[in-house]
C-alpha cells in the first residue's frame, strides 16, 4: 500500500497524522491498526498511540472480528462524532430546496412551512414549558432552546425588562432570506412563554444577536 491523500477535513487544528487516520477511515470504511500504519508509514504502535486518543474522542471506534485462523483482529471505524469533521453542504442544500419551492409553488407554500415547523416545535417544547411566572418560563425555554443551537440566555434588566437573547440562528442560511421564519419563531416564543414579545435585535439584518423584550401579558 501507498501513502494517501490527506482529505478535506474541516478541523485543522488537529495532527496530520490523526486526520489522515480518520480520512482513511472515511474512504476505507474499516481497518485494522496494521493496514493504517502500513497506509500511513508508520508504527503500529504509533497509529495506536493516535487511535487510543481519536477513539477517547468519539472519533473512531472498533470492534473485534474473526478473519481466518489465530486471534481475532481489532477492526476501527468513524465513530459518532467524526461526521462533524468533514464538508457538509446541507445549508446550501436547504437555500435551495426553499427558493425552488417558493419557485413552484409561491411564497405562501414557504410560509405555510416554516408555520407547520412552528408548531411542531410548540408541540415538543409545551409540555417542558410549564413555569407559573415567567422567570420560570424564560428559564426552562432558555434551556430547551440552547440545546437546539440558539445559544439563548436571558436577564432581568436595570429597567425590569425581560432580555432574551439568541446569539446563534441554526437556520440563519434560511431566515436570512425568507422573512416568515423569522415572524414564526417570534410568534413561537410570544406562545410558549404567553407573553408580549417584542423583537430589538436581529441576526437576519447583521446584528450580533436576536434580542427580545418580553413582557408580561
Amino acid at each position: 500500500m501507498t501513502g494517501q491523500k490527506s482529505g478535506s477535513l474541516i478541523h485543522k487544528q488537529m495532527p496530520t497524522t490523526r486526520r489522515r487516520i480518520l480520512t482513511l477511515l472515511k474512504e476505507q470504511g474499516e481497518l485494522t491498526a496494521d493496514e493504517l500504519a502500513e497506509y500511513l508509514g508508520i508504527s503500529s504502535v504509533a497509529v495506536r498511540r493516535h487511535l487510543t486518543k481519536l477513539e477517547g474522542d468519539q472519533l473512531v471506534a472498533y470492534e473485534e472480528v474473526q478473519r481466518g485462523m489465530g486471534r481475532p483482529s481489532f477492526v476501527y471505524k468513524l465513530g459518532e462524532a467524526a461526521s462533524s469533521f468533514f464538508p457538509r453542504r446541507y445549508q446550501e442544500l436547504a437555500a435551495t430546496v426553499i427558493e425552488t419551492i417558493k419557485e413552484l409553488y409561491g411564497r405562501e407554500a414557504i410560509d405555510a412551512i416554516f408555520q407547520m415547523r412552528s408548531e411542531h416545535l410548540i408541540n415538543a417544547y409545551r409540555q417542558r414549558i410549564n413555569g407559573v411566572t415567567l422567570d420560570k418560563r424564560l428559564a426552562q425555554l432558555t434551556e430547551l432552546r440552547e440545546a437546539d443551537g440558539y445559544m439563548s440566555t436571558w436577564e432581568l434588566d436595570e429597567d425590569n425588562t425581560f432580555i432574551l437573547r439568541e446569539a446563534n440562528c441554526p437556520i440563519i442560511h434560511v431566515a436570512a432570506d425568507c422573512g416568515s421564519a423569522c415572524d414564526c419563531d417570534q410568534a413561537l416564543l410570544a406562545d410558549l412563554l404567553d407573553a408580549d414579545v417584542v423583537r430589538k435585535g436581529h441576526l437576519a439584518k447583521g446584528d450580533g444577536a436576536c434580542v427580545y423584550e418580553v413582557h408580561p401579558k
